[in-house]
């Protein structure tokens, strides 16, 4: 996460600066300090690193770290010595120049700013720290938290920051130092969090780590601590999870503003979240349905075998008559079909054998051009395009990608996937958000194809369009929404929104409120939703301005995916007037009475950006930049990538950097192809539901056959010897999968769910034989419990 870097030095001379070597000087962190308070769904988080320089001289340092695209940062200080410094939000260029003058005079100064080319990454600069002296630095941000459709609510403190992939052509300027550090030591860490607020709760859930979690008896409030006996490792995301009784029970807070305060946080806020009830939102008639999966190097292992298995899901799962295709990506790209290809039993076939030769072997992470070749594609007869994009790696043209999905929104929506550790969230939240899609997270320690039929589920529903949420308020008080576009909503999740309320300190008697969301389903069906409250008794917030902050940040994000600088002027002043830093804003801090004058030192800069992270990496800069990454990371020879993306390429369509030329070969997978890559469930060793799925024919039928047999754990001759008279035997056989889907594998659901929906939709199409859909699941889930 953290790493601290000296850049130079007072006394040094030129030919030392410039002959800096990745790996000497590095500033120690001593020790780590994060102190979160998490109220209802909102986390306030301070951390505290203390750094000390054990140089003779006094250096300048630059470390990196990450933080959740949507978290806002509004307070950055240091201790130095024993001087306190406040850093304040200026325009990001005054700020710059601010410090470059500080440095000149000798004083000590501090800048903290959002990267220009992502918002989840932010670099911290301290100017002149004095010889053997110790820095402390402490920020704070304010973050939503995240519920999932089962109600769980989960934390997140984002300690690792992946390789920023540069794509050849896109010019980007290299960090400001010469190397930033990433060690795999493991740090003593102290780690508090206190749970409180409005909601009881029923549990709290450590992802990994050895977390102490300390219940109140009236389960109000909890203590949650990292065992002080065990070293952090920062190379995974420290996590834990939260159930509250009421999970879902609308909740508004009121969060007065201050008459000493100037601009934004003078004002009154109100944050709402709720429920809105969408059961009577339809499904989609017809839909074109992509699969863009990242196939870099870094996707080896594990990821891959999730995502092939994934994928199998997916195919599996789809509406029998729409339109469908895969996209592998890397540093290459490949479409399994020239043009996406009406779901049948033929166009399942031949994707199940490309996808049981799916590999990470692509080189590196490039999602651009992809994502353009994907929308030069017309759409064909359905009129609503869903993509799904999983990728495990962060790019440098983040801003690039967000613009392409926005521009290309009407008629595409984009559910994205963030897999494994330091996945980027402001490439992985916005790309979902311009495209009213929905934006999920996995760790590596949680099951991919959960979260992704989930959202799959959510897919599948027609789009709610010309969202609003309207205010009924008392006399004397008016409503501003942040933003004015009410979020996109789906089945099962929870919207949380902000409103700027005047007139509250002139209220009387009359206090009852409403706010109304309404959207429209197609061109004649819509959603009305009505939360009724009183602006009297709702939860007041502290003095932090934590919802003011959230509120600031939503319409800082909300200007800033509008693709151009037009809202710059916006953005700046209501940044500054919230203390939120943004893209173009920036915190600094100088202490005007020390002086360590650094002498005539300049910035040393170097072609690489080199950084020691979790999974062995070394980040790069320039069109030869995932080369070096590569290299470094002892996935395979050269030879043997080049044969295996050979093979790859055998299938259909591909397109490499800088090429948009159709590869003529084969589509075909050879049977050479399927002896060197058996199926993903021979190979994975995955479970019997997987099996069973994979069985499963594109209608949602089953074979009475062997397999079918052997995967329900019964032979053939006893199946057959319980089919009722009549019954064609797909019939009893897909009764068969049902049942067991239902008795053996109900912790698995999620998986599932569109299996059986499809299956049972089969049957009703079907000659029972007298008999119902539902009679003949029962008769088949007894025959699984008799002995044969």
């Amino acid at each position: 996460m953290y790493g601290l870097r000296i850049q130079h030095e007072v006394g040094a001379s030129s030919q030392d600066k410039a002959g800096v070597l990745p790996g000497s000087k590095t500033v120690p962190l001593k020790s780590v300090g994060v102190d979160v308070t998490i109220k209802g769904f909102v986390a306030n988080v301070q951390s505290t690193l203390t750094y000390e320089n054990q140089k003779e001289v006094a250096v300048e340092t630059v470390f990196v770290f990450p933080i959740d695209d949507q978290s806002a940062v509004y307070q950055f200080e240091a201790d130095i010595d024993g001087r306190h410094i406040v850093a304040e939000c200026q325009d990001k260029e005054q700020a710059r120049e601010t410090y470059k003058d500080a440095l000149k005079t000798g004083h000590t100064a501090m800048l903290l700013s959002e990267s220009d080319t992502s918002g989840d990454v932010f670099e911290c600069k301290l100017g002149n720290l004095p010889p053997h002296g110790a820095a402390t630095l402490t920020f704070s941000y304010v973050t939503e938290l995240t519920t999932g459709s089962e109600g769980i609510v989960t934390f997140t403190l984002p300690t690792v920051l992946n390789p920023r992939y540069t794509p050849p052509g896109f010019e980007m300027s290299p960090p400001s130092s010469d190397a930033i550090h990433y060690t795999d030591i493991q740090y003593q860490i102290r780690f508090v969090t206190k749970v409180e607020g409005q909601h009881l709760i029923k549990a709290i859930v450590p992802k990994m780590d050895m977390l102490k979690v300390d219940l109140a008896e009236d389960k109000k409030s909890a203590n949650v601590t990292l065992d002080d006996t065990t070293k952090f490792k920062f190379d995974h995301d420290l996590s834990l999870t939260l159930e509250y009784e009421d999970v879902f029970q609308p909740t508004v807070i009121l969060e007065k503003g201050q008459n000493s305060k100037e601009g934004f946080l003078k004002s009154d806020v109100v944050m709402m979240d709720f429920l809105p009830d969408l059961r009577s939102v339809p499904e989609l008639i017809e839909a074109e349905f992509v699969f863009v999966i990242d196939c870099s190097a870094s996707m080896r292992g594990d990821r891959i075998a999730k995502a092939k298995e994934t994928v199998l899901l997916l195919l599996k799962s789809l509406p029998v008559g729409c339109f469908f295709n895969v996209v592998a990506f890397g540093s290459s790209f490949e479409w399994w079909f020239t043009s996406s290809m009406k779901y049948d039993e033929n166009s399942l076939e031949e994707a199940l054998k490309l996808q049981k030769v799916l590999d990470a072997n692509l080189g590196g992470t490039e999602i651009l051009r992809p994502l353009e070749s994907l929308y030069a594609q017309p759409l064909h007869t359905a009129k609503f395009r869903q993509v799904f994009l999983l990728t495990d790696g962060d790019v440098s043209n983040t801003n690039q990608v967000i613009t392409l999905a926005r521009k290309n929104a009407t008629n595409t929506r984009i559910f994205t996937f963030g897999i494994g550790e330091g996945a980027s969230t402001s490439l992985v939240r916005n790309v979902a958000k311009v495209t009213n899609g929905l934006a999920t997270f996995v760790t590596d320690k949680e099951k991919l194809q959960n979260k992704v039929m989930t959202v799959l589920n959510h897919a599948m529903q027609q789009p709610v369009t010309n969202l609003n949420l309207e205010w009924n308020l008392p006399p004397g008080c008016t409503a501003i929404n942040i933003p004015q576009q009410a979020p996109v909503v789906f089945k099962g999740q929870k919207v949380i929104t902000y409103a700027l309320i005047n007139g509250v300190e002139h209220l009387n008697e009359d206090t009852q409120c409403s706010a109304v969301l309404k959207g429209d389903i197609g061109k004649e069906n819509s959603i009305h939703y009505t939360l009724n409250f009183d602006l009297m008794t709702v939860v007041k917030s502290d003095d932090s301005f934590p919802v003011h902050r959230l509120a600031a940040k939503t319409q800082i994000k909300d200007f800033e995916t509008a693709g151009d600088d037009s809202k710059k002027g916006e953005i700046t002043l209501l940044s500054m007037s919230s203390n939120v830093v943004s893209r173009y804003t920036a915190f600094v801090g100088v202490d005007k009475d020390k002086k360590e004058l650094v002498d005539g030192g300049r910035l040393v800069k170097r072609p690489y950006f080199y950084g020691y992270l979790p999974m062995g990496y070394a980040i790069a800069w320039g069109d030869d930049a995932y080369d070096h990454i590569y290299e470094s990371t002892n996935y395979g020879s050269d030879k043997s990538d080049r044969k295996s993306k050979a093979n790859y390429r055998r299938r259909g369509f591909s397109f490499s950097l800088g090429s948009m030329v159709p590869d003529k070969r084969d589509s075909r997978v050879s049977q050479d192809d399927r002896k060197l890559h058996p199926s993903s469930i021979e190979h994975d060793g995955t479970s019997g539901v997987m099996t069973l799925i994979d069985l499963q024919k594109f209608d949602g039928s089953w074979v009475l056959d062997r397999e079918l047999a052997k995967a329900v754990r019964l032979s053939e001759d006893f199946l057959k010897s319980k089919l009722p008279d009549n019954l064609d035997t797909s019939v009893w056989a897909t009764a068969v999968g049902v049942a067991c889907l239902q008795k053996k594998f109900g912790s698995e659901k999620t998986l599932w769910e569109l299996i059986e929906k499809k299956a049972l939709a089969w049957m009703s199409s079907q000659n029972l034989a007298g008999k119902t859909v539902s009679e003949l699941v029962t008769l088949a889930r007894d025959v699984l419990s008799t002995p044969p």
